[in-house]
């Protein structure tokens, strides 16, 4: 399909006037407020303190950079970290406990786990929901 010159002007118009509004509108994001920058100073001590406690314990590659990477971003790049082992987990209830003795609200914590870290089921065991789980008592 080719297009007469005048229609082409005026759409290649219209692609220019919305990409320069588009331009336009963007604002960079704004600074952190004081309480957020101590908030992520508090988590930065925490994580640096129990680093020093969990060293020993079964603690994950990605947890310890994940925490690194939300720290190093000013505790703002809404990073997600997942707890994979028990040493995580273990990790991550004691960060979630300085944090939130330290004034921040639970809504500021990088963890979240989108997929279950449930085992698969198996022939021998399979996958039923709590609700319709036999009662085992």
């Amino acid at each position: 399909m080719r297009l007469d010159p005048a229609t082409a002007i005026l759409l290649s118009g219209l692609v220019l006037v919305q990409t320069s509004a588009a331009a336009a509108s963007h604002k960079p994001d704004p600074a952190p407020d004081a309480w957020t920058v101590e908030k992520c100073a508090r988590y930065g001590r925490a994580f640096a303190d129990l680093s020093k406690v969990f060293d020993a314990r079964d603690i994950t590659d990605g947890f310890i950079r994940g925490n690194r990477d939300f720290i190093a971003a000013g505790c703002s790049n809404g990073a997600d970290i997942c707890p994979t082992s028990p040493g995580d987990m273990e990790f991550a209830n004691a960060l979630t406990l300085m944090a939130m003795n330290g004034g921040a609200a639970s809504s500021f914590l990088p963890f979240i786990c989108r997929i279950s870290p449930m085992a698969p089921a198996s022939p021998k065991r399979p996958c039923v929901p709590a609700e319709n789980a036999p009662y085992a008592g």
